[in-house]
């Protein structure tokens, strides 16, 4: 009887067709806006990163104009860290991470990007390889993870 049925060619087209539309039902990823108010530096609430997270994140970003100041003093050579990655098992976010960071240009409402990385405690932030946009400009950035390390693309710029 079995051998039968599965001789029918209709059988056949019903499951094709079926595992066509199961395939074909994936949904886009869920995206999550996240703002930075006036006066904060950090997202509230901050994503909870689970150990068995995805290991690459994409995101999309723009700095509004009222990101970019000048009168910090030295601080203004600070980085502010806008998204990154760390080490589920350091428990702390400034012990092994990899961040996409940001600070304002000397020139009015442009702001520089770059690559900064703590390792072990030790803050080391990759200034000969700076990525400038303007104030308003949004902007594309993916971490990935490519033989145990993380790399970094912004705008498609590794």
């Amino acid at each position: 009887m079995l051998e039968r049925v599965l001789k029918d060619w209709r059988l056949w087209v019903i499951l094709v067709a079926g595992l066509i539309l199961w395939l074909s039902s994936c949904t886009k990823p869920e995206t999550t806006l996240y703002i930075c108010k006036a006066g904060q530096h950090d997202f509230k609430p901050s994503p909870v990163p689970f150990p068995f997270a995805a290991k690459t994140i994409t995101g999309w970003a723009r700095l509004d104009s009222s990101c970019w100041y000048d009168d910090l003093g030295v601080d203004n050579q600070d980085w502010n860290k806008l998204a990154g990655v760390y080490r589920w098992a350091d428990v702390v976010k400034n012990k092994n991470s990899f961040i996409l960071a940001w600070r304002p240009d000397p020139m009015r409402n442009v702001f520089k990007l770059c690559l900064y990385e703590n390792i072990d405690g030790a803050n080391r932030p990759h200034e000969s390889a700076i990525y400038k946009i303007n104030a308003n400009q949004g902007f594309s950035f993916w971490f990935a993870e490519s033989n145990g390390k993380y790399i970094l693309f912004v705008d498609g710029t590794y």
